[in-house]
């Protein structure tokens, strides 16, 4: 058995396991096009101007306060939570976001071009676009329904109020067939636009019940707000712009940094498909750490996850105070080393992060717009989600994949498995297991050309899972380590760009 352990698992949609009822319709003329002009016709526009307007999310015991700040020129939206911060925006066109370290990254926004579900939306529906109307409900209040289907295993039911058109619900099943649902409700008209005042999400999991609702949305002066995109605030200072090592293991099972929390050693795993820093929820405990906001997450399972600080925070000689992380149930063995947290999100997009393998060297310097002096490929890569997002070719075949050094193997979704016909079915070469310890069977093939920026390469080996459980939209698999380790490589999240050199010319 092995375990996989790339911190995709932190990228998590919040999963339903029961399934929805059963609905039955009357039919209806209406074309899900004219369903749509009609819902924009109920919403109505929002005169020109400058806006203000307040939040207030609830989750079981937690209470987060969101402001929004919107003007021609963008939009601001910071959340607080307790202790924690966080914020993103659009300024002249440009969508950036800072986490709860105040780390600043550039938006690609890449989800409006891929997201199945976005794209069939923004398309003419026809007969072939997986849009079409359902009907309308017999269940009160009565809503005309239109299902998004894009792809086999996406499946999307949004419901208009029959009379107002307004929207009521939208319940949205992905690849692992676990639904959630947004009801809107508490409809207002303020400035020419109508609106829910009241949003709430559900799923099989109480605890991740959210209650999001409207407390204030006035028209203000646009010289009351600043969407200027904030200064990042890089996780460590450092002593100059020369490179710093950091003192890291290179294993054949991932590459184990040392991290000092509140003055205790700990191993924690370098992982680029983390989207957080991650620590053992026991250590945690064991710490004397403050958690909030437990709730549950799903990968191959479910799981709590929760928000911390570690008051003091140190790599190598790097040392920095209050960092928020995320905590999981996380403990694996690494030879006789036990690793309880990932070093990912933060730590690569504050800086210019090399992984050097020809020399097993971990070094971090300030990003920056030149790239790395000597023979690199620089890849575009998009962080929207704090993870390194890449486009790589197997047979020709173009994909978009997390570049996870958290990953043992690369692995190919089989949403996009699916475009291959393979002569045969790979052989069953084990079972990898999720964060929660449940495994699943998964094959492995062997592709005659892979391609990279422009580089390429012959025999390219990838693992394909049985079932949906290690899947996600957004993406189509993980570039692992069998690939990653035939490189040095450089990642500027800054820059949006991984510099990548082979290590045979």
């Amino acid at each position: 058995m092995r375990i996989w352990v790339s911190a995709t698992i932190l990228a998590v949609v919040f999963a339903v396991s029961s399934a929805q009822a059963a609905q039955t319709y009357t039919p209806t003329s209406l074309t899900a096009q004219q369903v749509f002009a009609k819902a924009r016709a109920a919403r109505g526009h929002l005169k020109p101007g400058a806006y203000h307007s307040v939040y207030e999310r609830t989750r079981g015991d937690s209470t987060t306060s969101i402001d929004v700040y919107e003007a021609p020129l963008g939009f601001m939206e910071t959340e607080r939570e307790g202790a924690f911060t966080w914020a993103n925006g659009s300024y002249k066109g440009t969508n950036w976001s800072q986490d709860e370290n105040g780390v600043v990254t550039l938006d690609s926004d890449f989800e409006t071009v891929s997201n199945p579900f976005i794209t069939a939306l923004s398309r003419t529906p026809g007969e072939n676009s997986g849009v079409r109307v359902l009907g309308v409900t017999t269940t009160q209040p009565a809503c005309v329904v239109v299902q998004v289907a894009p792809r086999s295993g996406l499946v999307q039911q949004r419901y208009y109020d029959a009379k107002t058109f307004l929207l009521r619900r939208v319940v949205t099943t992905d690849y692992r067939n676990l639904p959630w649902t947004y009801d809107y409700g508490d409809y207002a008209t303020q400035y020419g636009l109508t609106f829910a005042q009241t949003v709430t999400y559900s799923d099989s999991h109480p605890e991740n019940t959210t209650v999001t609702r409207s407390k204030l949305f006035e028209r203000i002066a646009p010289a009351a707000m600043h969407l200027a995109i904030p200064k990042t605030r890089p996780l460590f200072g450092l002593p100059s712009d020369a490179p710093v090592q950091i003192p890291a293991e290179f294993t054949p099972d991932g590459i184990i940094v040392r991290v000092t929390i509140q003055g205790r050693g700990l191993d924690f795993q370098l992982d680029s498909g983390a989207g957080n820093i991650v620590l053992d929820a026991s250590v945690a405990r064991q710490l004397g750490l403050s958690v909030i906001d437990v709730h549950k997450g799903t990968f191959s399972g479910d799981f709590s996850i929760g928000r911390s600080i570690a008051p003091d925070f140190a790599v190598g000689t790097l040392h920095a105070g209050n960092v928020a992380i995320n905590t999981i149930p996380f403990e694996r063995m690494v030879g006789d080393r036990k690793v309880v947290g990932l070093l990912g999100g933060d730590f690569f997009a504050s800086q210019r992060v090399e992984v050097n393998f020809k020399q097993s060297a971990l070094t971090i310097a300030p990003s920056s717009s030149v790239a790395p002096s000597g023979d690199w490929t620089a890849i575009p890569i998009e962080v929207d989600d704090m993870v390194p997002r890449a486009h790589a070719k197997f047979n020709a075949v173009d994909g978009a994949f997390i570049v996870d050094l958290g990953a043992d193997d690369t692995m190919l979704y089989p949403h996009f498995f699916r475009q291959f016909k393979p002569n045969r079915a790979g052989d069953v070469m084990g079972q990898m297991v999720g964060i929660a310890g449940q495994g699943v069977d998964y094959r492995q093939y062997t592709f005659s050309r892979f391609d990279f920026g422009d580089l390429a390469f012959a025999d390219a080996t990838a693992d394909v899972t049985s079932g949906t459980k290690f899947e996600e939209i957004d993406y189509d698999g993980l570039l692992g380590r069998n690939i990653l380790a035939n490189f040095n490589l450089v990642f500027d999240y800054a820059a949006g760009r991984l510099y990548v050199q082979p290590l045979i010319q």
